[in-house]
């Protein structure tokens, strides 16, 4: 990556080789090494951090913030490994993958990554990590497989419990059995095949056209999906108050149903007043996410089942 980045690649790479070698570091202590300037050596950690090479701890060394070096997401796989073999204790796994477990969309970056979505395909209630290996074969290592389980689990996809002991200095004890898949929510894994599936017609869509006679398997459902996505932001953007449509344009046509996200997105203005005005939109305290009232969703609903119905045969 250091040879490839635009900018000073000799900047680039000398900061990456240290703070690989140092595991975890601060700005000060790359500073100090390399006789590079704060501005510069903070360009860097910003584009290792852009790239997946490091990431910002919750730990802090004096007042400065620790970044650990995980070395790009495509070397995961191959870390998590070494670190089994080395007998790396648990807890400091937890510490470098923790974040890509509980982000709120590490679920579904599951359903497109690698051959990952054969983990959760071939997960039965029952099973235990070294069975689902034994499934999906060799072409996914069983740290990805526990990996997976555990995102699963942290997503309330499917309930796990831990059936043995930590495996210690015990080589042999690492690929025993270490999960049983208790349950499986079958309702939210029907609407991640339904996503799957739409995904897999829009990538169809992309590089191919069907035969005269023939249809891929979730087109129609992604046509149908299309024409109420279009219906949902004509009524919501063309029929609510004037004040209330330009948030709507955020949270519908944008997906900044978060909060948070809308704290980034409207910087110093006060957006949250604005909402107190607001008759169909609330931010849920337990989740902070946006929610729309029951009356303002069903007139919604209406109008979309009416207006799709007279769009198709």
């Amino acid at each position: 990556m250091a040879k490839f980045v635009t900018g000073n690649p000799s900047n680039y790479e000398k900061v990456a080789e240290i703070i690989q070698q140092k595991s975890v570091s601060t700005i000060n202590e790359i500073v100090e090494v390399t006789s590079l300037s704060n501005y510069s050596v903070r360009g860097c950690f910003k584009m290792l951090k852009k790239e997946g090479l490091v990431v910002l701890t919750n730990e802090k060394k004096g007042r400065q913030s620790l970044y650990r070096w995980i070395g790009g997401i495509p070397a995961l796989e191959k870390e998590l490994l070494e670190a089994t073999n080395k007998h790396v204790s648990a807890s400091l796994l937890a510490e470098t993958y923790d974040a890509l477990i509980t982000d709120a969309f590490a679920l579904f970056s599951i359903l497109f990554e690698n051959n990952n979505w054969e983990v959760i395909a071939n997960s039965k209630e029952g099973l235990t990590d070294t069975e689902i290996h034994q499934r999906v074969g060799n072409d996914i290592s069983l740290d990805t497989i526990r990996r997976i389980l555990v995102t699963c689990d942290a997503h309330n996809l499917i309930k796990i419990n831990r059936i043995r002991e930590p495996a210690g200095t015990d080589f042999i004890r690492l690929f025993e059995p270490l999960f049983r898949v208790d349950s499986i929510n079958k309702d939210m894994l029907s609407d991640l095949i339904m996503l799957r599936g739409l995904a897999s017609a829009i990538r169809f869509e992309i590089d191919n056209k069907p035969e005269d006679g023939y249809t891929h398997p979730y087109a129609t459902l992604l046509n149908l999906t299309r024409n109420l996505y279009s219906s949902l932001l004509d009524i919501v953007l063309f029929t609510t108050d004037k004040e209330e449509q330009e948030l709507f344009a955020k949270i519908i046509a944008n997906v900044y149903d978060f909060a948070p996200d809308l704290d980034r997105v409207y910087r110093s203005e006060n957006w949250r007043q604005k909402l107190k005005n607001s008759k169909n939109i609330i931010i849920d305290e337990a989740s902070d996410h946006l929610l729309l009232t029951d009356d303002f969703t069903k007139r919604c609903k209406m109008n979309m089942i009416k207006e799709v119905g007279g769009n198709n045969e």
